[in-house]
């Protein structure tokens, strides 16, 4: 607004007309609450005798563009503030926006971290020179917390011996770079904590970094690197961080990074024209079905259906398209499975997490090397770890995602009573048989009646933004033996974008088969129907959130039913007590190990 007013197109020309002057200066830094502490005696200075340097002025600009000054811009414009979190990073100094543009109609993830002056980045860099003196990677062989504990308490040494002077305010916003970098992810480390995020994709330094919003999708951000020898330097550092190496000879790079994210990179001028990388989040905290009811995904009566089904060991196919929800709905609804059941789970990348302590998380690894000729490590597919399964005697097979011939032997275990549980990119009950009957699957059609439900999940467009829905649930009944069709049932199914409802037709060959397992009458099952509704209904009024709690209280239940349905709270409150007790005993261990390691550190600075 300010640069309309003066009639400036942009912020060079402004900085670099011989009528700016201080009240003009003063007016932008209430505008953009930038610090301009250090550049406002040199900017007059260079002014008044006619040598201003424009890489001063274009670099003086990026300052001035950078997130603090978008916020108050947002205010002013047609943009508005729709989401903003605060509290990241050392001292919770770090925060961000969304930002919806009335014009474009788009989203934008602003990251906003406090801005350094000159004298603040000569003292930063300072700090970190000495530092590296004194590092030692074995110090960092603890998780980010222990980092920097240690960070801190070095930092503080280094300033001390060396009797560095920092000007008052200045420190913490010193340590947040430094911790930023040193014990986080640098500049997309804002990104990494955002737990609304699912992933962060870099196209190379001249575009900005996106990033998948669980509630806005595709969203642009803010953050990108100022060249290709900085993206260069990071990709290098994200594959060090998974145990990795990159480099041109080998260009690409599939990882896991510490929290369990996956990581998939390149390194420029070999593959791709820039550095590129794409970070697929792992949540620690996934979504549980009291999630899913609460979001509209599934309803009420669904998600009692779907809780017997599952205790009852009926085998679920969950398909859709790409981000269409298929292993966040799988990992919620295996919550409800019983805790003495033996689970064995097998991904690419790891993103099913469950409480259950008699449960083996499987995933695949490549050979040691990328060349094909040159591997001095077998690699180890999906099929491989399925066959290994099936020799541990598990009770549940979780497959994350079903693509070739695991999909066989997946099928013959759900024929041998095996419950089974896997993801399949499908859009339609047709679209699903032709690719499990046609290469690189193929199946037979007699095999498919294993299967007891598939599950139809959507990402669906209204009004500006996606919501994930359950659009059908759909039982198979069997093969008729004449014309070899199989035949269904659908017992829900989900009614239109205008009326967004759930329909459940009242028919269920699962339902009707739990009822005679267990010799009960019509009325016993809709009594149990109801009882797991109730307590379902009860999470989702109570914002029981946690998969942990929800896992407590669906186990709890299996053990004492009518305890549950009497106080569902007292779970919680025992599950509370018992944290609380792990929580102090792991703190204890943990000023253990930052004792040791600081023994460690200060020892070889010593010895120095």
């Amino acid at each position: 607004p300010f640069l309309i007013m003066e009639n400036f197109d942009r912020v060079e020309e402004l900085l670099i007309n011989p009528s700016f002057s201080a009240k003009s200066l003063n007016r932008i830094e209430e505008i953009s609450t930038l610090d301009f502490e250090g550049f406002e005696s040199r900017m007059f200075e260079a002014t008044e005798t006619q040598q201003l340097v424009k890489p001063q002025v274009k670099e003086k600009a990026k300052e001035i563009r950078k997130a603090r000054r978008m916020e108050e811009v947002a205010r002013e414009s047609k943009e508005r503030i729709v989401d903003e979190r605060k509290g990241f990073g050392w001292k919770g100094l770090g925060s961000r926006l969304i930002i919806y543009d009335e014009r474009t109609k788009e989203y934008r993830y602003i990251v906003r971290e406090p801005p350094l002056t000159e004298e603040e980045e000569r003292i930063k860099d300072e700090l970190i020179r000495l530092f590296k003196l004194l590092a030692d990677i074995e110090v960092f062989d603890v998780d980010e917390e222990g980092k920097k504990k240690i960070l801190e308490e070095s930092l503080n040494q280094i300033i001390r011996d060396n009797g560095i002077r920092i000007p008052e305010g200045s420190k913490d916003k010193i340590f947040y770079y430094i911790m930023r970098d040193f014990a986080g992810y640098g500049k997309i480390d804002i990104l990494m904590k955002d737990v609304d995020i699912e992933d962060i994709s870099c196209d190379g330094y001249s575009v900005p970094i996106f990033v998948h919003h669980r509630k806005y999708q595709s969203i642009e951000t803010n953050v990108r690197f100022k060249n290709g020898e900085e993206l260069d330097s990071f990709v290098v550092r994200l594959a060090q961080i998974c145990g990795k190496h990159i480099s041109v000879y080998s260009p690409i790079v599939d990882g896991k990074l510490p929290d369990g994210s996956r990581l998939q990179a390149t390194l420029s001028k070999t593959v791709t024209k820039e550095s590129t990388f794409t970070i697929r989040r792992f949540r620690e905290d996934p979504l549980t079905p009291v999630d899913l009811i609460e979001s509209g995904t599934m309803s009420l009566e669904m998600g009692a259906y779907f809780w017997l089904a599952i205790e009852h060991g009926a085998s679920i196919l969950f398909c859709g398209g790409t981000a269409s929800g298929k292993t966040t709905t799988l990992n919620a609804l295996s919550l409800f499975i019983p805790p003495s059941h033996k689970i064995i789970s097998i991904e690419d990348t790891r993103e099913v997490n469950l409480p259950h302590k008699n449960w083996i998380a499987g995933t695949t690894r490549e050979g040691f090397s990328t060349a094909e000729a040159e591997k001095t490590g077998k690699d180890i597919d999906m099929f491989d770890l399925l066959r290994a399964a099936l020799r541990q005697r598990p009770r549940v097979i979780i497959v994350g995602e079903v693509r070739g011939r695991e999909a066989y032997t997946l099928f013959q275990a759900m024929a041998t009573g095996h419950t089974s549980y896997a993801t399949i990119h499908a859009g339609s009950i047709h679209a699903l048989i032709q690719r499990l009957e046609n290469p690189p699957i193929s199946l037979p059609r007699a095999l498919l009646t294993s299967l007891d439900i598939i599950v139809f999940i959507n990402a669906i467009p209204v009004g500006g933004k996606m919501i994930r829905r359950i659009t059908s649930v759909t039982e198979i009944i069997k093969m008729d033996p004449d014309t070899k069709q199989l035949i269904f049932m659908q017992p829900f199914r989900w009614i239109s974008k205008v009326d967004d409802r759930f329909e459940c037709t009242g028919s269920s060959k699962v339902l009707t088969n739990i009822r005679l397992m267990n010799d009960w009458d019509e009325k016993r099952l809709q009594e149990e129907m109801k009882n797991r509704m109730r307590i379902l209904d009860w999470m989702v009024k109570n914002k029981v959130r946690s998969y942990r709690e929800v896992g407590a209280i669906v186990a709890e239940y299996y053990r004492d039913p009518k305890s549950v349905l009497k106080d569902p709270g007292g779970v919680l409150r025992r599950l509370k007590e018992s944290e609380k007790e792990k929580r102090e005993e792991k703190e204890e261990k943990e000023r253990k190990e930052e004792r040791k390691g600081l023994s460690k550190l200060f020892a070889r600075r010593k010895k120095r």
